[in-house]
C-alpha cells in the first residue's frame, strides 16, 4: 500500500472520529470544533482521493474528475481550518 492510499484511510478514519464526537456531544462549542475538524479532515480525504485518482488513471475523465475533488477538497480544508482557528479562539477566551 503506497502512502497516499495510507494517509487517505487515516484521514476517513478521523473524519468517522470527529462526526462521531460531534453527534454526541451537546456542548456547541465542542460541536462546532468537532465540525470543523470533521470539514478539515473530510477536504483532507477529498483532496488525497483526487491526487491518488490522477496519479494511477491517467484519462482525461479521471484527470477531470480528480481536479473536481482537489477543489472540493481544498476548500473544504481551508473553510475547516479558518472555522477551527476561530472556535479555538473563542475557546481559548472562556478558559481565561
Amino acid at each position: 500500500m503506497n502512502s497516499i492510499a495510507t494517509i487517505l484511510i487515516i484521514s476517513f478514519l478521523f473524519f468517522l472520529f470527529y462526526v462521531t464526537k460531534f453527534l454526541f456531544t451537546s456542548e456547541l462549542l465542542t460541536k462546532k470544533i468537532a465540525g470543523s475538524r470533521a470539514r478539515l479532515t473530510f477536504g483532507l480525504f477529498l483532496l488525497l482521493y483526487g491526487v491518488n485518482q490522477m496519479v494511477y488513471k491517467f484519462d482525461f475523465i479521471t484527470i477531470c474528475v480528480g481536479v473536481v475533488f482537489i477543489l472540493f477538497g481544498a476548500a473544504n480544508l481551508y473553510r475547516g481550518y479558518l472555522q477551527n482557528k476561530h472556535y479555538k479562539a473563542i475557546e481559548n477566551k472562556q478558559t481565561v
